[in-house]
């Protein structure tokens, strides 16, 4: 529902209700890993449960908006036989991006069991500290998922200058506002993390993953724009690359540190910091690559 608003340039509607599953993914999780009011502590499955009511009420919310508010689209049901032409068009592009959602949790749960040993409270300070990380996440989001609809709308009309164009000013755009939020997770990470927790010890995760994470910022804001260009030009695969380098980067010196002695979380997330650049600098050579090919 959400690809099919932005696809017309709606946007905001898919950015309100991400933005609410993010908040209250981030409420839910260090209380349902902790036990926090519940007590009953679940770990690594209260994560898994916050972020499946988080989604569930997301999709309500979408569906509200789509059914009940949105004009611009709606369904059809003389519309809904197969087309298979259509169908494998669908395929081509969005399998890659599911790919990337896949490799997400494949990240996300090595993590999780890379910190393991460090009890309850690394779990739920990381868990709090990555949902607020999201949700700092949301204005350089909205920039790349105005991208892909503005410049498909270009490669359709073959103005390649505009194509080209929306880039450059999607990048300084989403570049700029990420600056900024690292420069405030840089001053005083904790403010965002206070307002869900009391606890000492999860703060002080959460702050010093946030304090190492937000140097990527920038380039996490350059990935998302990337993808929005990738989506936008019809070839999808070179965004999955990326993500997939990254996971191949991460995956064994993360394992390999883990079962050194003094490990520490921080080493963890420079780890990260490290992997995420690099996959900016693929992602913006295969994209300059793809300008080559597609747009001379």
């Amino acid at each position: 529902m959400g690809s099919a608003l932005r696809g017309t340039g709606v946007v905001k509607p898919t950015m309100i209700v991400q933005m609410a599953t993010v908040v209250i993914n981030a409420i839910l999780a260090p209380m349902l890993i902790a036990g926090w009011l519940t007590g009953k502590p679940l770990g690594v499955a209260g994560a898994g449960l916050a972020t499946t009511i988080a989604m569930v009420i997301g999709v309500v919310l979408m569906w509200l908006s789509f059914v009940r508010l949105e004009k611009a689209v709606g369904f059809d049901p003389r519309l809904w036989r197969p087309d298979l032409a259509v169908w494998g068009r669908i395929l081509r592009i969005g399998l890659p991006p599911g790919g990337e959602f896949a490799l997400l949790f494949v990240y996300m749960g090595l993590i999780y069991w890379v910190i393991r040993p460090f009890g309850a409270e690394a779990q739920a300070g990381y868990g709090l500290g990555s949902r607020v990380m999201q949700a700092i996440f949301l204005p350089a989001m909205a920039v790349a998922f105005a991208t892909a609809p503005l410049a498909g709308q270009n490669v359709g009309a073959r103005k390649f200058a505009r194509v080209r164009e929306t880039f450059r000013s999607a990048a300084i755009v989403g570049s700029g506002i990420m600056l900024l939020l690292t420069l405030v997770c840089q001053w005083r990470p904790e403010w965002f993390l206070r307002g869900f927790t009391t606890e000492g010890p999860v703060i002080a995760v959460g702050t010093q993953f946030l304090s190492v994470i937000s140097w990527n910022f920038v380039a996490v804001g350059l990935i998302f724009t990337c993808s929005g260009m990738f989506q936008a030009l019809g070839n999808t695969l070179p965004s999955l690359l990326s993500s997939a380098s990254r996971i191949l980067l991460f995956a064994a010196p993360a394992v390999w540190m883990a079962a050194r002695p003094g490990f520490t979380l921080r080493r963890l997330w420079f780890l990260s910091v490290a992997t995420v650049t690099i996959q900016a600098g693929l992602s913006l050579w295969l994209l300059r690559r793809e300008f080559r090919h597609r747009l001379g």
